[in-house]
């Protein structure tokens, strides 16, 4: 463990300031960035994810940022492979984890529980299933026969429902008992769990979400169908995208879009700091000041630095 680097992971709600932390810490520390976000992994989905533009990327690199098409999908466990491969590829003392997923960055740092591989024909039925009979059955299904992982996942996020139903039809057993017990570290690391107080973060969410709404959020929505691919393709069930799309089939009206997408959003902020207070933080910052957050990142990082080199 102590020939990799320290791994600072910066999280919490969207809407918090982490990308622009991460920007500013590259910039004055030269620590690489790897975006930690299931829906920036997608290309095409530019304004509804709230990607860093091209000509700051070009000078702030990020990482994992556009590696598939808005059909395919991803996992945990390619998010490990991915960002290990990255790293033994730098020399670097520090490489930021920045983003919204945090499930992405448990995994990383604790490795994945060992669950017995799903048969594709049992992902098949679930997805059709899915296509078939939408989230909600699903979800009320679910906390039926398997309350324990019903209680412990994001039942908003169609993947988790999914893999939960995918592991009880193979294995017999609710996915949250493989889950470890004792979790190991595989990796120094600084936890930064970013957010706000309460009422600046919703008028953040709030804010970013009519710039999206004004850029075009739902004109993307529409170039995605147009370039053939479909209302259940895994990009398409993005918060927001869900809501434009809910537009476009007519189930929901135009004037009613930027107060549902925010609500949305806010909802789903209040879910990734409820996360966060399980995986547990090194530092929690509310503080606004952009100094004040770079300076108590800095301290915390150095410290943990200073503390490897004594091992």
């Amino acid at each position: 463990m102590k020939n990799k680097p320290l791994l600072l992971f910066i999280g919490g709600p969207t809407g918090a300031g982490k990308t622009t932390l991460a920007i500013e810490l590259y910039l004055r520390q030269g620590w690489p960035i790897i975006s930690a976000d299931s829906r920036q992994i997608y290309r095409y989905l530019d304004i509804g994810t709230n990607k860093v533009p091209q000509d700051i990327q070009a000078q702030v690199p990020h990482f994992l940022i556009d590696i598939c098409d808005p059909d395919q999908s991803y996992s945990a466990g390619i998010f490990i492979r991915d960002t290990e491969t990255l790293i033994s590829q730098w020399n670097t003392p520090v490489v930021q984890v920045a983003g919204g997923t945090g499930f992405y960055m448990e995994a990383l740092l604790y490795g994945l529980d060992p669950i017995p591989p799903t048969p594709v024909e049992i992902r098949k039925q679930a997805e059709a299933w899915l296509n078939a009979s939408g989230l909600s059955e699903i979800v009320l299904w679910l906390k039926e026969a398997d309350p324990l992982t019903a209680s412990k996942i994001d039942l908003s996020n169609p993947r988790r429902v999914l893999r939960a139903v995918e592991v009880l039809w193979a294995t017999g057993k609710p996915w949250a008992s493989f889950w470890q017990a004792q979790r190991v570290r595989r990796y120094r690391s600084v936890k930064v769990m970013l957010t706000l107080p309460r009422r600046e973060l919703y008028a953040s969410i709030a804010d970013r979400t009519r710039r999206q709404i004004a850029m075009g959020w739902l004109e993307e929505t529409l170039f995605l169908l147009q370039k053939g691919y479909t209302s259940t393709a895994p990009a398409l069930q993005t918060l927001g995208y869900k809501e434009c799309l809910a537009v476009l089939e007519g189930t929901l009206t135009y004037q009613s879009l930027t107060e549902a997408v925010i609500i949305a959003n806010q909802r789903y902020a209040r879910r990734q700091i409820t996360w966060w207070r399980r995986f547990g933080a090194d530092i929690w910052i509310e503080e606004e000041n952009l100094a004040s957050r770079i300076r108590s990142v800095e301290q915390a990082v150095f410290r943990a630095l200073e503390a490897r080199e004594k091992d």
